[in-house]
């Protein structure tokens, strides 16, 4: 069930409209890889039971922070690993300009309709961003009415990102306040027939400062 507008999904990474300071971002490369963006995020599981957060090849002019955080329960512990990688994936599609689908594996049917439908709009296929984003504070507990979901939470900050034109790399000047760039996202993950875990509802962001542990 799509509980809200898919523009609310990530509110704010279709349109990275943000203020970073006075100096300008570096220049514009996407799909460069970065690595500096790997994270050690499934260190304590055994080998063989180790699920993976894949890392999209942003560029060198961005940053993603993504907590290596795991939830103490090892039963939760791939619905995180999914989250993180619907994400990151998601994120990846918005700075491609919606030309990328490996998010697509993430998601159950029921939501993947909406997706498109947003990464083809113009706000989408004509930006992207440079910056850094930031993913913090996550958690994870058992959905309180789909029967075995799991939902994930986490703080999410794009108050250190900029759009840029995909093409031209410029900034687009942004008029947005800080607390719209900082908020709390939830996503109620489930897991298919064939054991693989996909987003299944998002429940509504909470801005800053109602959500307080999410600051700018």
């Amino acid at each position: 069930m799509w509980r809200r507008s898919v523009r609310g999904l990530l509110a704010g990474m279709g349109a990275l409209a943000v203020a970073c300071g006075s100096a300008p971002p570096p220049a514009f490369h996407p799909g460069a890889a970065n690595p500096a963006t790997a994270s050690p995020a499934s260190a304590r599981l055994p080998p063989a039971a180790r699920p993976r957060v894949t890392w999209p090849p942003f560029g060198r002019n961005v940053r993603i922070i993504m907590p290596a955080w795991l939830p103490a329960g090892p039963s939760d512990v791939p619905a995180v690993i999914a989250a993180k990688n619907f994400l990151l994936a998601f994120l990846y599609a918005e700075y491609r300009g919606g030309r990328d689908r490996r998010w697509a594996a993430y998601v159950a049917a029921s939501v993947a309709g909406a997706l498109r439908s947003e990464l083809a709009k113009p706000d989408v296929t004509t930006e992207s961003f440079t910056g850094t984003v930031r993913f913090s504070r996550m958690s994870a507990s058992a959905d309180p009415v789909l029967p075995g979901a799991v939902d994930v939470s986490e703080c999410f900050s794009n108050a250190r990102s900029a759009n840029v034109g995909l093409r031209s790399g410029r900034v687009i000047p942004g008029t947005t306040p800080a607390g719209p760039h900082s908020y709390r996202n939830t996503d109620a993950l489930a897991a298919g027939p064939s054991g693989r875990w996909q987003v299944v509802t998002v429940y509504p962001v909470i801005y800053y400062p109602q959500a307080r542990e999410c600051t700018p």
